[in-house]
């Protein structure tokens, strides 16, 4: 399934990193080879010479030098072209594939991919991934697969998942982003926020608990916790920039620690997946409110959880929604507690 998942954007990846991995492959056996070349010539041609241009070979030095001092200074990248209209990049049979299709599919491409690779080197990837694109989908239909029952079911679905997601962009996107909402939520917020404690951890996440044992006893003997980190820890170790309010930490973990207090360690490591974590309390202070641009996204998701639970309690009375258990009993409505 993840072959499956993964198999195009892949592709398209083996084409962003083939230009770069490809190109430093050919220079360095490029370079071995010419390395190799012009020593075998300088060995043949100093055999062949007599002896005694050893000894006198002052003449062919200042030449040399003469001609190196007059060596062609590098040329000035020349000016790109002009481009005018929207020439056709691909003629296969009677389709043609133009310049703006190309330059479509290079805006849907993640900004730091973007960024990160030249314009023309970019263009010349997407250029290829086009014509991939459009063989291998002529092939498939070719085959026979564009009418297959499991392709047209996963077309669906993908109408499906458009829409859906479409509508509530449509619907709920613009009451998320209504800054007057987001300032009465601020409002809110600031009223129902509790003062307390909060956090900020770094840990130390090792391969096996016997390591983070003897971690958490040379912690205790006064070893450096960044060094160990560097020097012990697996890739996952990790500082936090984050502080968290020591009122949503979980009881089992609070557990872990002696006391909750800046610089504490867990005294036993957590085993988390598969790795052994030993957790350092890294700082400590009084929580304050996040000023309104800080819990602005915070507050435009729970604003869109609201507005979709409004929706759907109105679309479920609209459809007339019968709800039942996976037993097929009746679902029904908790009552609440007698007074």
């Amino acid at each position: 399934m993840k072959f499956k998942l993964s198999c195009a954007s892949a592709v398209l990846m083996f084409l962003c990193c083939g230009l770069t991995w490809g190109g430093a492959l050919k220079n360095s056996f490029t370079k071995g080879e010419t390395k190799v070349e012009t020593k075998s010539e300088e060995t043949a041609k100093s055999e062949e010479r007599p002896q005694i241009e050893n000894n006198s070979n002052s003449s062919s030095t200042q030449s040399s030098m003469k001609v190196s001092e007059q060596a062609t200074p590098a040329q000035p990248p020349k000016a790109k072209k002009e481009i005018k209209g929207n020439p056709v990049i691909y003629r296969i049979g009677n389709k043609e594939i133009h310049r703006d299709e190309i330059l479509a599919d290079m805006r849907s491409l993640p900004a730091q991919l973007v960024q990160q690779t030249p314009a023309d080197r970019l263009f010349d990837i997407m250029k290829r991934q086009k014509l991939m694109t459009y063989l291998v989908v002529e092939q498939a239909k070719k085959a026979g697969m564009d009418r297959e029952k499991g392709y047209i079911n996963q077309i669906e679905k993908l109408k499906e998942r458009v829409l859906f997601e479409n509508y509530l962009i449509k619907e709920l996107e613009p009451k998320a982003s209504n800054e007057t909402t987001l300032k009465s939520k601020y409002s809110q917020y600031l009223v129902e926020f509790k003062s307390g404690k909060e956090i900020k951890i770094s840990t130390i996440a090792l391969s096996s608990e016997k390591e983070a044992k003897e971690v958490i006893d040379a912690l205790g003997k006064g070893a450096p916790f960044d060094k160990l980190q560097k020097d012990k820890g697996l890739a996952l170790s990790e500082n936090s920039d984050r502080y968290v309010p020591v009122s949503r930490m979980p009881e089992d973990l609070k557990n872990k620690f002696k006391e909750v207090a800046k610089n504490a360690v867990t005294k036993e490591p957590i085993k988390i997946a598969d790795a052994y974590h030993v957790i350092k309390i890294t700082d400590m202070r009084d929580s304050k409110p996040g000023t309104f641009e800080e819990v602005k996204p915070a507050l435009s998701q729970l604003i869109l959880r609201e507005e979709m639970d409004k929706l759907m309690s109105k679309l479920e009375n609209q459809y007339k929604v019968q709800k039942f258990n996976e037993d097929g009993t009746p679902e029904t409505v908790a009552s609440s507690p007698a007074a």
